[in-house]
């Protein structure tokens, strides 16, 4: 069924360069993140259950609206699992409701992240229209990701993981990279070079003319392969798809097998891939059971339900 999981990746960009502007069209230069998340400015509202939170964020390009919705667990010493979008999915809690529907018995503290230009998909063109743009979104959501999971923890939550689906796990990796405050990491269906999917892949379909004329600006800010391979993966517990077109499993897989890091994997492409709730359910779970706040709970013989 490999070409059924490529033809439905090569069908959506089809479409999407049918109906979105192409991608960058008003500017393909920017700052670096290292700046952009210098310049960017934000403080989280208080935590209200079961609410989606609005939160305005100063930066580079003005003022921004991210935002968040959080699900406590039974106890405020529970673990948390912050979990962050793909580029464009509007609503953008839809693929976290899907893996974390309200009967699944997790008891972590829950974080839906909604990235900057994400309320609409009229806002989301407009945050794509310049990579300085794109690149103050990265900025804020590795921000807000880092000011939420610190809010918590200071709240009483032993343990945190990061995690994100495609634009999200490549900012998961983002917030290793710059913060790397959480206990783990969960990128799923993204590495650590988002440069690779717009220039090399059929996501190229969506960039406007000029942008992929000078592939170096989109290498400068967004290919982070020789950070990651500074740095310290022990912690970070990816997940691929095997016939993703869009996120290529060789390509990424190679980033993370020479950092000994253990890679899950799906049969599926990218876009059936974000459809499998049930197979990311299992690898976040299995991801959260390795805390070792977790395991200290186990040994203890308290019941656990992550």
């Amino acid at each position: 069924m490999r070409w059924f999981h490529e033809c439905v990746d090569r069908l959506y960009i089809g479409v999407m360069r049918r109906l979105v502007p192409p991608v960058f069209r008003r500017g393909r230069d920017s700052a670096t993140l290292h700046d952009h998340l210098a310049a960017t400015r934000l403080q989280i509202p208080p935590l209200v259950a079961d609410r989606r939170c609005s939160v305005t964020a100063h930066t580079m390009v003005g003022e921004v609206q991210a935002g968040f919705r959080w699900r406590p667990a039974s106890d405020a010493t529970r673990p948390v699992l912050i979990y962050h979008h793909g580029l464009g999915e509007i609503p953008t809690d839809h693929t976290f409701r899907g893996i974390f529907p309200r009967r699944t018995p997790v008891d972590a503290h829950l974080v839906a992240i909604r990235a900057a230009f994400h309320r609409s998909h009229i806002d989301c063109a407009r945050g794509l229209a310049s990579l300085d743009r794109f690149m103050a979104m990265c900025a804020v959501s590795v921000a807000l990701m880092e000011a939420v999971r610190r809010a918590l923890t200071e709240r009483g939550a032993q343990g945190s993981v990061v995690a994100g689906i495609s634009f999200g796990g490549f900012l998961t990796l983002l917030h290793h990279l710059t913060y790397g405050t959480a206990s783990r990491y969960a990128p799923q269906m993204a590495g650590p070079d988002l440069s690779h999917a717009m220039l090399s892949t059929p996501c190229r379909g969506v960039l406007a003319p000029h942008a992929l004329a000078g592939p170096e600006h989109l290498s400068a800010c967004l290919d982070f392969r020789q950070a990651f391979r500074a740095s310290d993966a022990q912690r970070v517990f990816p997940l691929l798809a095997r016939h993703d077109l869009w996120m290529p499993y060789a390509y990424h897989q190679a980033e993370y097998a020479a950092k000994s890091s253990p890679v899950a994997t799906l049969d599926r492409g990218h876009m059936t891939g974000s459809w499998a709730f049930a197979g990311m359910r299992a690898h976040l779970l299995s991801v959260l059971r390795t805390l070792p706040e977790v395991e200290t709970a186990a040994d203890r013989g308290q019941t656990l339900r992550v």
